[in-house]
């Protein structure tokens, strides 16, 4: 939880909130209650904004979530309360999951989290005797919207190699950058850079914004840093002012030359309309239906399989309708045991879209009989496809902390406290200004390593005034670095991770269980992975270092500087690393691939009228957040189905 001193403001904040319907469909199309032209899977950033385009175009649309609506919900409303709507058990499924096979490397982690004898949780290395090893807390959304719902809402731009190495692997043209550009320029809305400036949008749906310079400019801490940053790129002249838009560049995202080779220091970009709040993939799809268009969503539906007739041409899916029926759903963890839910079943006249996420897509195509055959087997599932890459290739961009120590507590979030049923800073929320129309986060620099692949820059820093360590469950005997309000982080994250080894597998047939999630750290590449992490340790201590020239800090609280030498820092980037953007395990690929599993046109291979699209379909892992490649994929995606549905039309 990365704002804990706003926990107590939740609770009243959600009342004060907006109403929204707990189920929503459309004026009736042309179809019955259980047969639909479409039927897509999943409403986050990959199947959201699909599923509205579809319906755009006239076709009767189904859209099934197996979470509920929260978007009523003032952590999801404000972007800075993201850690709380993360925490949120109404809102969360909660993965633990394995970075190494190795259970005594895995347990080095400070975060490893242990299930003690009594039932209750433990994280840290040194767990009461005969605690079981869970693994490492791994939130993710189960609710309307996906992720998009409790993310941070960065965007950075991908880079050129995103899109062109598939181009290349798949001698698909359509997918080179500046293809895919325009998909950016369609669904953005900016509201910070000039109008017509290269490789922006302006009329999108999408709005995209910073956080305002009068935020920051308040607290001398946070100006000292972000100086320290432009001093630690060689920028003197900006790490002299005082003026946050000097210091800081304001666009991370256009066109300009060399853009993926350039090392600066931005104002971090994110998703939020003009009144400062969350704009995201359950919004999109709450606007088309005020519209009335032909989309149908039904909420507490956990899909259980893809229905494949004997031509092999994918015809229905069948679900769970009710709460509470997924087991990385915490409710259900603390109960142990879940709801069996009523069967449902629905068809698709055209074609079938799963886009359930990186853990959920490739769990769903294996229990439909989607998969490595012999994974299937192990569970008696019968195998309609032999398709050996369901699953693997899961990715993540690697991370890991510095936290400094400063004199003075951050001024950010001053007077926000709720105080007599009443919070200042929600109230400026409200008009659209104040700390809460920010992320909580300040700025971002992107720099290259001396291991880069292909020399372009490799590294984002993005730094916030907290103590962030990374993912911590909320129920644990851990004590969260006092409360970090004197504390700033840079977290390092690694744009194109080299490792390729890690996994999901099938855990049981039964569709309400967890699979295994193993993502294998540093197995490929990990001494230059690592080495590239140690990099940004060293940069991010570059720029404290410029922040105490200024009187500004204190010194380093986490690792701490006793860990300085390479041998050091390298073992604390192998033990303490994490992620939380996982990709890849439905990935596109070439026809010669073996472990492809979709085409360019991201068609599953070997099934008729199946697609995903989702952040399963990356074959690398796109740099440096991915957010807002899933939402060009879903563009793209869509104007791929509707081509062909003209084309069977004609």
């Amino acid at each position: 939880m990365l704002f804990s001193k706003h926990a107590l403001l939740v609770p009243f904040l959600a009342r004060a909130s907006l109403a929204f319907p707990t189920s929503n469909s459309s004026a009736p199309g042309k179809h019955d209650a259980n047969s639909f032209d479409y039927v897509v899977v999943g409403s986050g950033p990959g199947g959201g904004p699909l599923a509205v385009n579809l319906a755009e175009a006239g076709y009767a649309v189904l859209l099934l979530e197996a979470g509920q609506n929260h978007t009523d919900k003032t952590s999801q409303q404000i972007l800075a309360f993201f850690g709380e709507a993360q925490f949120d058990e109404e809102q969360g499924w909660f993965f633990y999951v394995k970075h190494f096979s190795n259970q005594t490397q895995a347990a080095k982690d400070s975060k490893m989290v242990w299930l003690k004898p009594d039932g209750e949780y433990w994280v840290g290395n040194d767990p009461p005797g005969g605690s079981t090893q869970l693994g490492l807390w791994y939130p993710r959304a189960g609710t309307f919207g996906g992720c998009d719902t409790h993310n941070g809402g960065v965007t950075v731009y991908p880079s050129e190699f995103d899109w062109d190495n598939i181009a290349n692997i798949t001698t698909d043209a359509s997918w080179g950058h500046d293809q895919m550009r325009r998909y950016f320029e369609k669904l953005e809305r900016n509201l910070v850079v000039a109008p017509r400036a290269p490789g922006h949008g302006f009329s999108g749906y999408q709005p995209i914004g910073v956080g305002g310079k009068e935020n920051f400019e308040k607290d001398p801490q946070i100006v000292a840093v972000a100086q320290g940053s432009a001093a630690a790129f060689g920028f003197t002249e900006r790490s002299k002012s005082n003026n946050w838009d000097v210091i800081l560049k304001k666009d991370s995202n256009g066109i300009v030359e060399d853009r993926d080779f350039h090392n600066d220091a931005y104002q971090i970009s994110f998703k939020k309309d003009e009144r400062g709040r969350r704009y995201s993939a359950a919004n999109r799809v709450s606007d088309a239906i005020a519209k009335r268009l032909p989309l149908t969503v039904r909420f507490d539906s956990l899909v259980t399989k893809v229905v494949v007739d004997e031509d092999l041409k994918a015809t229905g899916v069948e679900y769970l309708e009710g709460t509470q029926l997924y087991k990385a759903d915490p409710r259900v963890q603390k109960a142990a045991k879940s709801n069996t839910g009523v069967p449902r079943s629905v068809t698709a006249t055209r074609e079938i879209i799963v886009a359930g996420g990186t853990f959920n897509t490739p769990q769903i195509l294996m229990l439909s009989g989607i998969g490595p055959a012999e994974e299937l087997n192990k569970f008696n599932i019968p195998v309609v496809v032999d398709l050996p890459g369901v699953g693997k290739n899961l990715q993540d961009h690697y991370e890991v902390p510095v936290i400094q120590e400063f004199p003075n507590n951050f001024t950010l979030f001053d007077g926000c406290d709720l105080v007599d049923g009443v919070s200042p800073c929600y109230e400026e929320w409200k008009k659209g200004t104040g700390p809460y129309t920010t992320l909580g986060f300040t700025q971002v620099a992107l720099f290259t390593s001396s291991v880069a692949p292909r020399g372009e820059r490799d590294l984002i820093l993005y730094g916030s005034p907290d103590a962030i360590r990374g993912h911590l469950p909320p129920y644990t005997n851990f004590t969260r670095f006092k409360t970090g309000s004197n504390k700033f982080t840079f977290t390092i994250s690694e744009s194109h991770s080299r490792n390729r080894a890690g996994a999901i597998t099938l855990t049981s047939a039964d569709p309400r269980e967890m699979p295994d999630i193993n993502f294998e750290y540093f197995a490929n590449g990990g001494d230059e992975d690592i080495q590239g992490l140690a990099d940004g340790v060293a940069f991010a201590r570059k720029i404290f270092d410029s922040a105490l020239e200024r009187n500004a800090t204190t010194g380093e609280y986490y690792p701490g500087r006793d860990i300085s030498s390479q041998e050091s820092v390298r073992e604390y980037v192998k033990d303490e690393a994490y992620g939380h953007h996982p990709t890849g395990t439905a990935s596109i690929g070439g026809d010669e691939d073996p472990l492809a599993v979709l085409d360019s046109s991201f068609r599953v291979r070997g099934v008729k009228g199946l697609r995903v699209v989702d952040a399963s379909i990356f074959p690398v892992v796109p740099g440096t957040f991915p957010l807002i490649a899933v939402f060009m994929v879903s563009e793209k995606a869509s104007d791929v189905i509707l081509q062909d549905a003209k084309r069977l039309d004609m």
